[in-house]
């Protein structure tokens, strides 16, 4: 083919191509559904009412794991033995060499005028026990906008390692299933194939993922698809100073952008002429050209894309000086108020809004082994990055320009796991190791209408640490069940070969109206 030719067939097709490659995407399922995720027409009266139902979803995974006991699940009078909120507490003495401040005296360098401790949070878990909110959690002791619409929810599971516990965090699988997706991957496909819930085809993506700096940990998980096609794939964005993506999305380089789009497209027609009988019709139909299909098209929008993800976006904000709580310096930028400050302007746009962010938070000064890792000086560094992320978090939610309004974004506050009851075993005693076996996770906003707790965990006076069901989950949901509850949430149907069944659900439900019913009333609180 001459060039003059091959530049004029090939600028005429993209255009064709980017306005159809969305058809190609969509693996409907006949009558029962409009599109993917849409819920059944005989359950209809299952579903949230509309006005319960999230528009968005902004995910906050504390990396590295949450400590219940001095947050969200505290219990003064848990207080044999020095453990739960009492693990650091001046009667356990001294902590490393030099030593560390403890509890009571790291809360005192916060310069919380004259807070307590803890104060009571008006919920009681599922053997009446009164939480308190510990503290770690000032920032949102005095926001009653926040509590009144906080569900305490405590989960369980058995994966003790990171690596395993946040693929199973974000998508309620275990790592190497291949039904594994995370559940932005849903909520993109369901907007990208169900124009009356407010979605359609568009350029710009529903789901985000905000690593922050760096990924680690096996956080990637968060945007495996799965069964899924490739379309439904979120945007992974590295947030840092000066992110390199602004540089690709504005397509800089020795090549002519304009020139090596034809190129491509002509070599993506090729590809395609592959797939049809004879070189006639239409092509066969393929994931993989698919997947190839939309990633050209993606390509092609990236000033779409530009136009959202903006340098300003990305500019630094410096970590407090002096840091918060006497902790350390850190690295100097205030990481969790970059993600918190892209999330909110990605969640509130009034063109391209996202339906879902996930904010992957490491603190504004990781542990030594990595995020909220405390292994070592657990009082040391909850007291500044648990305080200083909660409070970015609560910068963001309220009714002013550009913030989070709880009355259509529900909140998650997820984690992988939480730390243990007592002090760990090993490394000085300074620190807390992986407790999968009870923790929490909060939803909050959306259709959380009323302060409540789902689950309980056990309490055994005087018993022996790791010896015991003490610290154990007795009622509790599963990584899955927080998955299917956060998919009920938006009015995405939970039940598909590439998303949950009914034997994902516990309780002993054995159809899908059972398996609805329980997570709608039992761990969502709604009747």
């Amino acid at each position: 083919m001459k060039r003059r030719s091959f530049l004029r067939t090939a600028g005429t097709a993209s255009a064709a191509a980017a306005a159809g490659v969305f058809g190609i995407l969509k693996f409907p399922r006949g009558a029962r559904a409009a599109g993917w995720g849409a819920w059944p027409s005989d359950r209809l009266d299952l579903r949230l009412p509309d006005d319960r139902i999230a528009s968005n979803v902004l995910e906050v995974q504390i990396n590295g794991g949450l400590s219940p006991w001095d947050t969200f699940y505290t219990v003064p009078d848990w207080n044999d033995d020095l453990r739960y909120v009492h693990q650091f507490s001046p009667e356990a003495g001294d902590f490393g060499d030099p030593p560390q401040l403890n509890r009571d005296e790291r809360f005192a360098a916060c310069n919380y005028d004259g807070e307590p401790l803890w104060v009571e949070s008006g919920i009681s878990d599922g053997d009446g026990v009164p939480l308190f909110l510990g503290p770690w959690t000032v920032p949102f002791r005095n926001r009653p906008d926040i509590l009144s619409r906080m569900r305490v929810v405590v989960q369980r599971h058995d994966n003790v390692a990171h690596e395993g516990a946040n693929p199973l965090c974000f998508t309620g699988d275990r790592l190497g299933a291949p039904r594994l997706a995370g559940i932005g991957t849903a909520i993109q496909r369901y907007y990208s194939e169900n124009p009356e819930a407010g979605g359609g085809a568009r350029t710009t993506p529903y789901s985000y993922i905000l690593f922050p700096g760096a990924v680690g940990f096996n956080t990637q998980a968060a945007s495996a698809v799965g069964f899924h096609p490739g379309s439904a794939r979120p945007l992974g964005v590295v947030v840092a100073p000066n992110s390199p993506l602004t540089a690709l999305l504005a397509r800089t380089g020795p090549v002519d952008p304009a020139s090596f789009d034809r190129a491509i497209t002509y070599y993506r027609q090729q590809y395609e002429a592959r797939f049809r009988v004879g070189g006639l019709g239409s092509p066969t139909r393929s994931a993989e050209r698919a997947n190839y299909e939309f990633a050209d098209f993606a390509r092609r929008s990236a000033p779409d894309l530009q136009a959202i993800l903006t340098n300003e976006q990305f500019a630094p904000i410096g970590a407090p000086m002096p840091p918060e709580c006497g902790g350390a310096a850190g690295t100097g930028l205030d990481m969790p108020r970059m993600q918190a400050r892209l999330a909110a302007n990605l969640l509130t746009r009034e063109d391209s809004q996202a339906r879902y962010v996930l904010w992957v938070d490491t603190g504004i000064n990781p542990t030594p082994t990595g995020g909220h890792d405390s292994h070592t000086f657990h009082s040391a560094f909850a007291s500044q990055n648990i305080t200083h992320t909660l409070a970015a978090l609560a910068e963001i939610i309220g009714d002013g320009p550009g913030q989070i309004n709880l009355d259509t974004t529900m909140i998650v506050l997820n984690t992988e796991f939480g730390r243990t009851p007592h002090r760990q075993l090993q490394a000085g005693q300074t620190g807390t190791n992986h407790w999968p076996w009870g923790y929490i996770t909060l939803f909050i906003g959306g259709p959380v209408r009323d302060p409540g707790c789902y689950g309980r965990i056990g309490y055994l006076p005087g018993s022996e640490p790791e010896m015991s069901e003490d610290g154990y989950a007795v009622d509790y949901v599963t990584p899955a069940e927080n998955r299917i509850m956060t998919m009920q949430a938006m009015g995405i149907y939970p039940f598909s070969s590439q998303s949950f069944a009914v034997g994902d659900v516990r309780g002993g439900v054995d159809d899908e109206i059972a398996a609805i019913e329980r997570v709608r009333g039992t761990y969502l609180g709604i009747s």
